[in-house]
């Protein structure tokens, strides 16, 4: 995949690869934005929180900040003016809003031209796969094509595992170790590949604002089970990075671990919802014991 070009002008290089179909979204777009996004609040879940973190629809700052892409309605509804009708976040990640197959289309075309490195696509399927196909990159790691996304929003119906609590910042360097472990394990390859300060920052700054949950085995004070909340919003919070420790592994802590952080994140919003591989059938199992509900189809493609 090409490397970033610092000279270009987003706007034009975007507009002249869609036909002018896709623009740069700026200041101006939040409040259309934030409305887009609240109509998908767990499947946009990872953009609604990026943007309610940065308070804008502006491009980042630097050659290498995330912008936002979008493409109008030009029907304007009862207005008569253009509305934004689909979204798509480009960033280290690229991630389709409320785009049929046309749209992501365009922003393929668009990602292809702005020349990006990223570490993936995903989002909801038909527009992930379609997005993909559309940029011509054939240097991908992984497909995983086929992901159930599920949301429970009430109290699960197991009881959850007692013990599972907030990590704390003295317990970084355990809570480094699990995930980097679980990372590891889920993707085939080590995190600090993509930069070792940048991973920490991300772990720590998990820790720092509650959204990482552990269990310590109270003999060898090691991690048993941890998980994170890796998007929050006030409508929605996504679960990631789910693990158990392979020392505790077949005692049944995955579902009662899952219960618990269900218990966490319903304090946080009205909804909790995690993504999945179909092919883990024990963890599609598990998450539906406790009360998860498929409510849609993701795909994720890994560079």
């Amino acid at each position: 995949m090409p490397l970033w070009s610092p000279s270009a002008n987003l706007q034009s290089r975007v507009s002249r690869a869609t036909g002018g179909q896709v623009r740069v979204l700026a200041v101006e777009d939040t409040e259309a934005l934030k409305a887009l996004l609240a109509a998908d609040p767990v499947g946009s879940v990872s953009v609604a929180a990026a943007v309610r973190s940065r308070g804008t629809a502006a491009p980042g700052k630097g050659r290498s900040g995330a912008l936002i892409l979008g493409i109008d309605d030009d029907d304007g509804g009862s207005s008569g003016q253009p509305t934004l009708a689909s979204a798509c976040w480009l960033g280290s990640n690229i991630i389709p809003v409320h785009a049929d197959a046309e749209a992501a289309v365009h922003y393929g075309q668009a990602a292809a031209a702005l020349r990006r490195r990223v570490s993936s696509i995903y989002g909801r399927s038909e527009a992930v796969l379609e997005l993909f196909d559309a940029t011509g990159w054939g240097n991908y790691r992984e497909i995983r094509s086929d992901q159930p996304l599920m949301s429970i929003d009430s109290q699960p119906l197991i009881t959850p595992l007692p013990g599972v609590r907030k990590s704390r910042i003295e317990e970084f360097a355990a809570v480094e170790r699990a995930c980097a472990a679980m990372f590891t394990e889920e993707l085939g390859f080590s995190p600090y590949q993509q930069g070792t300060s940048q991973y920490r920052d991300r772990v720590r700054g998990l820790i720092n604002a509650g959204h990482s949950l552990i269990a310590v085995d109270p003999e060898s004070r090691q991690i048993t089970f941890k998980a994170e909340f890796g998007a929050v919003t006030d409508q929605a919070v996504q679960v990631q990075g789910v693990w158990v420790n392979p020392q505790w592994r077949g005692q049944g802590l995955a579902t009662p671990g899952m219960a618990a952080v269900v218990r966490h994140g319903l304090k946080m919003a009205p909804q909790v919802s995690l993504y999945v591989n179909a092919y883990n059938t024990p963890a599609v199992r598990a998450y539906e014991r406790v009360g998860f509900t498929q409510v849609g189809s993701f795909s994720t493609v890994l560079f």
